[in-house]
This record gives structure tokens, sequence and C-alpha cells, in this order.
């Protein structure tokens, strides 16, 4: 069959690529952007026009509109001879790990507009359409998406990502086989599971629905399941989950996704009922959950008496505070009593300033009443092995704290409302995030360590980063000047500045 020849000239045709058309209008040559989108009226393929691209001459070729030019000139990085610094440095230095194990699993764009999306999320709670002009000015636009980033190029990555959960899987896999400081021998994993509800008002997500929060808002919702490792002190996995399901109906899902055995399920003070202990007894699941004081569960009987010391005989030592304990059982159900007599005292004396204070809610036959409460936890446990009473007391205290960082992330990050209107754009949202979390979690287990807490937060760290510059003299990247004390800070914590 012969093929038609183009009533065009060959240095016009020479121009037209795929996803072109050459149009001679008034005697001249244009080039335009098309594309093709099926019709539902027509039950076809129909083209559609998407702009001028620029016009063709036998003299000069190819010539681009004054359109395309700007396009391409807003997708330039501009030539910014001063950028910040100090966020990129700490962002890399706290998720040295993640930026190595990404690269598994993604390729080099991919990753680098993702941790560029997490780290702009991280210091600055961006939306994406902030975050083209935050790299060109940030030092990681010299090693991460040097090209530059738009809104299109985030989308597009964030879509990828979110269609690719198996391999966001993958590597939260990976982060847990790679981590030294849990032998594969051990006995088991205590994690803390999370979720939180997060307002959407997208109607093309599909996952969200009304439901229960704590807010009592009767906006749609998505929830996100978070789970945390208390050895690892930091989160492990991420699930986006439909708004109306509750949390014990998708704990299994989530253990089996990320392939972990020997799991401890560490529940907060309001999980605990018969029916959720059923619940979790029927889907496998270990658990260890604080009862409230006046559990009839609990046996106070031991505190009672005069020499319970002598009778209880076991205790050990937590932050430099005697814990006693006894362990029993009832109902079939393994507890542990925990005793911490200067948490006592203190109770105690609250209470009775109270009586004068408060005199309608607070007596002194209630004080008696509740006497052998003040002071004590009590655990009721179901475990895959043996663990001593010091170990689970010990995991329980470490959800607390895991609980309080969280908190302080959603605030920080304002993470509880979502704009997104594509589920895979959300759910590569929600991997960004999720790195960002990594991240703030790490910075905040270092001030820890270096006893800095009670100076600094998180966030006072990255906002004194950001104070942190790069220019660039002859053609060299030079820091810029850092105090004594900032330096010092930085020093504790193990972030370096060389010059």
């Amino acid at each position: 069959m012969k093929t038609k020849e183009s009533p065009h000239p060959q240095w016009a045709t020479r121009f037209r690529e795929k996803n072109t058309e050459l149009r001679k209008i008034n005697g001249k040559y244009y080039l335009y952007s098309v594309k093709s989108e099926y019709n539902k009226d027509r039950k076809r393929s129909v083209k559609k026009t998407l702009g001028i691209l620029g016009s063709i001459t036998q003299e000069q070729g190819f010539i681009p509109s004054d359109k395309k030019l700007l396009k391409e000139k807003v997708l330039e990085i501009p030539n910014v001879d001063i950028k910040m610094f100090g966020v990129y440095n700490l962002f890399r230095s706290l998720l040295a790990e993640e930026f190595k194990s990404l690269h598994e699993v993604f390729n080099k764009d991919t990753v680098d507009i993702l941790l560029c999306v997490s780290m702009f999320r991280w210091s600055f709670q961006a939306p994406i359409k902030r975050m083209q002009y935050l790299h060109s000015h940030d030092f990681c636009s010299q090693e991460m998406a040097t090209s530059g980033i738009n809104d299109k190029t985030i989308s597009s990555a964030l879509k990828f990502i979110g269609e690719n959960r198996d391999a966001v899987l993958r590597w939260m896999r990976s982060r847990l086989m790679q981590d030294s400081t849990i032998s594969q021998k051990q006995s088991c994993d205590f994690v803390m599971m999370d979720s939180t509800a997060v307002t959407t008002v997208s109607e093309n997500l599909f996952v969200n629905a009304k439901g229960y929060n704590p807010n009592h808002s009767f906006d749609e919702q998505i929830r996100l399941m978070y789970i945390f490792s208390a050895q690892r002190k930091q989160p492990v996995y991420y699930k986006l989950i439909n708004g109306n399901i509750t949390d014990v109906t998708s704990m299994k899902q989530c253990v089996e996704e990320l392939v972990i055995e020997k799991v401890v399920f560490i529940a907060d003070k309001g999980f605990y009922s018969k029916k959720n202990v059923e619940e979790l007894k029927n889907n496998k699941l270990h658990y260890i959950i604080p009862l409230h004081r006046n559990n009839s569960l609990i046996d106070y009987s031991i505190l009672l008496k005069a020499n319970y010391k002598k009778e209880i005989k076991n205790f050990f030592l937590y932050q430099e505070r005697i814990i006693w304990y006894y362990e029993y059982e009832r109902e079939g159900k393994k507890l542990t009593t925990y005793l911490d007599e200067k948490l006592r005292a203190e109770e105690e004396q609250d209470y009775l300033i109270r009586t004068g204070t408060h005199p309608e809610e607070y007596t002194q036959e209630k004080f008696f009443e509740k006497i052998a409460h003040f002071g004590t936890m009590t655990l009721i446990n179901d475990l895959p092995i043996e663990h001593s009473a010091s170990q689970l007391y010990e995991a329980y205290k470490q959800r607390n704290e895991i609980e309080i960082i969280f908190d302080a992330y959603k605030n920080v990050m304002d993470a509880d409302k979502m704009y997104m209107q594509n589920r895979y754009v959300l759910e590569g949202w929600l991997t960004a995030n999720f790195i960002a979390m990594i991240a703030y979690y790490r910075l905040f287990q270092r001030l820890k360590q270096a006893k800095l807490l009670n100076k600094y937060s998180p966030k006072d760290i990255v906002e004194i980063s950001k104070s942190i510059f790069q220019t660039n003299i002859n053609n060299k990247w030079r820091r810029s000047e850092m105090t004594a004390k900032i330096t010092a800070v930085f020093k504790k914590i193990e972030i370096e500045y060389l010059n």
C-alpha cells in the first residue's frame, strides 16, 4: 500500500513530532500541541488542540512561540547565588539511611521529588504550589531534581508512587530488616498502632466517609493507620483506610501487609473492653492493655495490707524510681499491677488538698476508698512468649512518649486536613508525609539523647537551620557564619556544618 504523501514541504514536516500537528494558515506554517480524547457522545476518539508551539519558516526553521518560551522559562531553576542550606543538611543527615534505601525501589528522579516534597512539608508545612519556589531557593536544588520541579512534575511523581504501593511496602519492610538494633532472633517486637482522622472534601477519593472522630465532626474523612516500633522509637508503617472503618478491623491486615511476626500491640487506656479483647484474640493479635483503676479485674487487696511490700517482694528501677509490682490472673487473663510510691505520695497530697478547695467532689471518705488506687497502673497482657514485668512496663511507657510526639507532629505539620482530589496522588503525598514523620522522630530522639528537650523542640531546631545559607562566590559555595552557641547545639545532636 502506497503511503500518502504530505501536502506540506519537507522543511516544515521535519519539525512535526508525536502529539503535534502542522497547520498552514494564511500561507504560513504553525506547529500545535494536540492530544486524543475519547468522546462519550460520539463514541470515538477526537482530537483536542492544547495550544500553539511556534511557527516554521524555510529560512529560520522552528521559531518557538512567546507562550512556549514563557512556559520553559518558568520550568527553569532561576540563577540564585544565595540558597538556604541548613534545612537540607539537617534533613539529609537525619535520613541518611532513607536517602539510600528509597533508591532501591524507585528511580532517582522520583526519589528526588519525593524527598523534596517531604522536606518542604517537614520544614515549611508547604502546599505543592509553594514547592517550586522553595526548591529553586534551597541548596537541595544543586543535588536533587536539578532540572527543577513544578506542580505537574510533583503531582506526576506522587501519583506514580501512589500507584506502586507494593514498592512502598518493600521499602518499609527493608527498613525493618536493615535495623541493627533489633535481632532477628529477638522474641517479639512491641508496637503501638494509632490512627488519626483526616478531614477531606474531595469527591474523587472513594475512601472518604463519615465516621467517628474525637472532634465530633460530620465532615467526610479518611483514616490513617500508623505502626510505631517501641524498640526503634519511630514510625515503621502507614496505611490509608476508609473513613468509617474501626481500628481493630484494620490491625490484622496492617500486620500482615508489613509481614512482621510476634507483634505485640500496645493499647491506650481507653481501648480495653471485653469485645475489643475478644476481637484481638480472634484475629490472633497479642497485646498489652492498661486498665482504668476502677476496673473490677484489678486486685488491690495486697496494697491494703500494712506490710504489703513484704508480701509483694518484687521491684525494679525505672528512671531512678522504685517500681513495685505483683502478677496474678483473673478470668483467664494475665494482669500485672505496678506501684510507683513517689507518684502515690504526689497523688495522695493532691487529693487531700482538693478536699479543702473542692469539698463537693473530694472528701476524706472517698480518699480512703481510693487509697489503694493512688500511684498504681495495671496492665493486662497476652504475649507470644513470657516477658518480665519491667519489660512490659517500659514498653507501655514508651507508648506514652510516642503518643506525645505524634500529637506534636500532627500540630506542627498541620496534618489533620487533606485537599487532594486524586486517590493515587494522595497516596504519594502520604508517603512524603510519612518520611517527614520519620525525620521528626529522629530529631526528637537526638534532642532527648543530648538532654536538650528542656531548651529546644524539633521545630525550634528546624527554624534555626533556616538561618544557615550557602553563597556562590567565584563558582564555589561557601556556608554563612554561625554563632558558637548554634554550632555547639548542632554538634550535640551530631549534625555537622562544614565550611
